[in-house]
């Protein structure tokens, strides 16, 4: 059996409302989030006009999904972040050998 493509990568990140084309500020996402209101992440683009910080994105074949991640106004925050969970992210297989490590880019 083979492990499933995964892989972390810190990346910017654009914010919006659920069913709106209208995008947030980053204090205003953070203060959505925290009343429980439903915000969409999704990946951005460097020198997009929306990208309003960073944040860790699981990458997939066919897409970068985000699960639920801290956000960052600041790239650092986000890769310090991804440095302390690489330290802990071994997963072993049954056979007791270590699997993937994931994250490391």
């Amino acid at each position: 059996m083979t492990d499933p493509f995964f892989e972390l990568l810190v990346l910017l990140f654009q914010a919006k409302l659920s069913g709106s084309s209208e995008f947030l500020p980053f204090k205003q996402t953070m203060c959505m989030l925290r009343k429980g209101q439903r915000i969409q992440i999704e990946r951005s683009s460097p020198g997009a006009p929306h990208a309003i910080g960073w944040t860790i994105f699981r990458c997939t074949p066919r897409k970068y999904v985000y699960d639920n991640e801290p956000l960052f106004r600041f790239e650092r925050g986000a890769r310090r972040s991804l440095r302390v969970r690489k330290a802990y992210a071994i997963h072993y297989t049954s056979f007791g050998s270590p699997a993937r490590i994931a994250g490391l880019v």
